[in-house]
């Protein structure tokens, strides 16, 4: 599929046969054309091109940034998608497939028609294609690569005949050994048949004798097939339109039943989810949820996507719905202590609530830190991200609520002030404990604003809170460090 990112493009909705118009990344310092289309190819443009160049060719060029990510993605579904042909298959490369049918052929009335049909096919998802079909591996690619355009069939056992014509980059090895070769005149696989094995290992190394052998066939080099990735979802479609949310809501059950069989079997626990709803009028509704901890627990998951049904429009009715895991992680079961455990449902339970009504990175937790100092003995995290149960250190001496200085308003000097307001309050001290001076941490290096001296305030309002203020600063700035229980 030698224009993959460009055909992708064009089934994403983009004109890209229309106009002149070319895939782009940056390489060696600068914007390149990795893909381009058709009408960009008949002016002249070549991948490798820079931008500024194909630009000065031709003005009104049409570019877009390559998306390596999503174009793996697609090539990936094509692979699974090529099942129908043969159960071996595996991507090669950025833009290639490789497809064992051993034996298949004979089903779609031979390798011609095969090939014919699968080209077909292709043509009809907007995917330009290259077919060779050989008895290697490499072979087969050299021919998917330079053969003629459309599909490149080699007969059994003339491979070597057929493949003499070639040119040497049908190698597919090192850049620097192919460009050695044709320095020295060998510039087609056929060159190659006169000269000796132990020449070619002894001049090129060891790597083009074995690249050699597996395009001929004398080494072994097969297929080897992608795992298959189990497939977390499940879909309900009904024979009549419903619109309910009793019925909704017993769909979603059925589904989220279904899906979880699956994580069990496969020893995945769910983390995101989406609920993909179908209505009778072609419009589609997406609902997605997280979790904070994997499950494979059937109510979780409904309680979540519950507090969302009443905000979904049914429409004219809903035909069909799909529950599809978005993320899923390894799922071990641990023994806890019922009470435990309890806590622990609970807390993830509350955790994924907020996080699906206000945003994961919106619910916070503390996580305590290795520090001497107290602003620097905890750190706010996303508290979904909580992996393991974090120890606090117990210390009568140090507030509960810690803060990074929150400044006050002086109403009455002092040291500590005598009256102050802090958050739109005001505090009138009762009582004073202090001061306790914590220096910086020496192994670090010096800090010229570490060095503080903290005071433990009891307000007449009920407030005990813990001031700080820098000795060495005149006049002193106070804050607010932290808040006894």
């Amino acid at each position: 599929m030698p224009r993959l990112p460009v055909n992708r493009f064009g089934r994403n909705g983009l004109p890209v046969d229309d106009c002149l118009f070319a895939v782009t990344a940056e390489e060696k310092n600068a914007v390149r054309l990795v893909c381009l289309n058709k009408h960009a190819r008949r002016i002249g443009l070549t991948p490798g091109m820079t931008l500024a160049t194909a630009r000065a060719a031709a003005p009104e060029l049409i570019t877009v940034a390559e998306e390596p990510l999503r174009d793996e993605a697609f090539l990936n579904a094509l692979q699974r998608w090529c099942v129908k042909f043969t159960p071996w298959s595996a991507p090669e490369g950025k833009d290639s497939l490789l497809l064992n049918i051993t034996g298949c052929a004979r089903l779609f009335g031979g390798e011609a028609a095969m090939a014919e049909q699968l080209r077909q096919e292709l043509a009809d998802m907007q995917v330009e294609t290259r077919i060779g079909i050989a008895d290697t591996k490499g072979a087969a690619r050299a021919a998917a690569h330079f053969g003629a355009k459309g599909e490149t069939i080699i007969a059994p056992g003339d491979t070597r005949a057929a493949l003499a014509r070639f040119p040497i980059d049908a190698l597919f090895t090192d850049e620097k050994i192919i460009f050695e070769l044709k320095r020295l005149g060998l510039k087609r696989i056929g060159d190659l048949y006169p000269l000796k094995s132990s020449d070619l290992a002894r001049r090129f190394g060891i790597g083009i004798l074995r690249s050699y052998e597996k395009l001929l066939g004398s080494a072994s080099d097969p297929v080897s097939p992608a795992a298959t990735q189990a497939t977390l979802a499940a879909r309900m479609s009904f024979p009549d339109p419903i619109g309910l949310t009793e019925d909704v809501s017993e769909a979603l059950n059925r589904l989220a039943a279904q899906v979880c069989k699956r994580l069990r079997q496969h020893a995945y626990g769910l983390r995101s989810a989406r609920l993909s709803i179908y209505r009778a009028d072609k419009k589609q509704i997406h609902v997605e949820i997280g979790l904070a901890r994997p499950t494979q627990d059937t109510g979780r998951i409904v309680r979540q996507f519950a507090l969302k049904l009443d905000k979904i429009d049914a429409g004219c009715g809903i035909d069909m719905m799909r529950l599809a895991a978005l993320q899923a992680e390894p799922f071990k079961p641990v023994q806890k202590r019922f009470a435990d455990a309890q806590k622990q449902d609970d807390l993830d339970e509350l955790v994924a609530t907020l996080g699906n009504r206000l945003g994961f990175d919106r619910v916070l937790r503390w996580r305590p830190m290795e520090s001497h100092l107290p602003r620097r003995t905890f750190r706010m995290m996303e508290a979904v991200r909580q992996t393991t149960k974090e120890n606090w250190r117990a210390d009568a001496a140090r507030p509960l609520m810690i803060y990074d200085g929150e400044p006050i308003e002086i109403i009455e000097p002092g040291r500590p002030p005598k009256s102050f307001i802090w958050r739109r309050k005001t505090y009138t001290a009762a009582r004073i404990h202090g001061p306790e001076r914590i220096g910086h941490e020496w192994w670090k290096g010096p800090e010229s604003d570490a060095v503080r001296d903290y005071w433990r305030v009891d307000s007449k309002e009920g407030a005990r809170l813990w001031l700080s203020s820098k000795p060495q600063e005149k006049p002193h700035r106070w804050e607010v460090a932290g808040v006894f229980p």
